[in-house]
């Protein structure tokens, strides 16, 4: 299986096929690759499709620290140039969005020419004085405190929460599946997603980006998006009406088609 060795032992799981263009997937927080399975299915004959596994999900390592937005944006790092990918695209869904951005505001554009935050928690995830989008810090309190308790049934609700059609419960039961494979210091990042800020350096972001959201997303408030897409000079919103946190299994044919139209524009 394919692994870089990405800090003293710490493995990171990916799947690469195709070529042309890459496309690094990034999932979102507690999940896997897997999630993008639609995405790699569809795109990898135009272009070089790569998801990965973070730290402490998947096949990946799952040690007892590296799990702040900017470390596991910092694996991601390590990840491109071991690889030594040059004009990729980025595409993260929910904490991955907040992965994804917060490369960017880092490195630049060094070795991405193009980003996507999906259903993204950016700037940030909770309120804050001058801003009061997001859900407050006591809620993100509240769902660590009730993951302690009854890890379970809280990642049932999240799992539940991603959809807003009628998808079956099977799909939903495979999301759930796949949270539970997650080590139990992905909460780190949980933690972390009631801290970070990005506000003050979205402007900073020089290459297209674009904010993709689902109008009826209850995980991650839509307003974010409309938010981070005003910020920054040139930045797309896409909003998927049918879909709630996963457009890109509930809108699958739309979501891939506005990804290429953004890649090719």
């Amino acid at each position: 299986m394919p692994y870089v060795n990405i800090e003293n032992g710490i493995q990171y799981y990916y799947e690469d096929r195709g070529e042309g263009t890459p496309i690094v997937f990034v999932h979102g927080w507690g999940m896997n690759r897997m999630v993008w399975e639609r995405q790699a299915i569809d795109l990898c004959d135009k272009y070089r499709v790569i998801t990965v596994d973070c730290r402490g999900c998947g096949n990946s390592s799952k040690p007892a620290h590296g799990y702040k937005i900017s470390e596991l944006a910092d694996d991601l790092h390590q990840f491109m140039q071991e690889l030594n990918l040059e004009n990729a695209v980025l595409v993260g869904w929910s904490a991955g969005g907040s992965i994804v951005m917060d490369y960017v505001t880092r490195y630049g554009g060094r070795f991405v020419k193009k980003a996507v935050s999906v259903g993204g928690a950016v700037p940030r995830y909770t309120s804050a004085k001058g801003f009061e989008l997001g859900f407050p810090q006591e809620a993100v309190e509240q769902t660590l405190a009730a993951m302690r308790v009854n890890r379970p049934a809280l990642i049932r609700n999240i799992a539940d929460g991603c959809f807003h059609q009628d998808v079956g419960q099977p799909m939903k039961d495979w999301f759930f599946n796949n949270f539970m494979e997650q080590s139990w210091f992905t909460e780190k990042t949980m933690e972390d997603l009631g801290k970070i800020d990005l506000r003050n350096r979205l402007r900073d972001i020089t290459i297209p980006v674009a904010f993709f959201h689902g109008l009826h997303d209850g995980v991650v408030p839509l307003q974010l998006s409309e938010y981070s897409a005003r910020e920054i000079a040139g930045a797309k919103l896409v909003v998927f009406e049918n879909s709630s946190h996963a457009p890109f299994i509930e809108e699958i044919d739309r979501f891939n088609e506005e990804l290429v139209s953004f890649i090719e524009s």
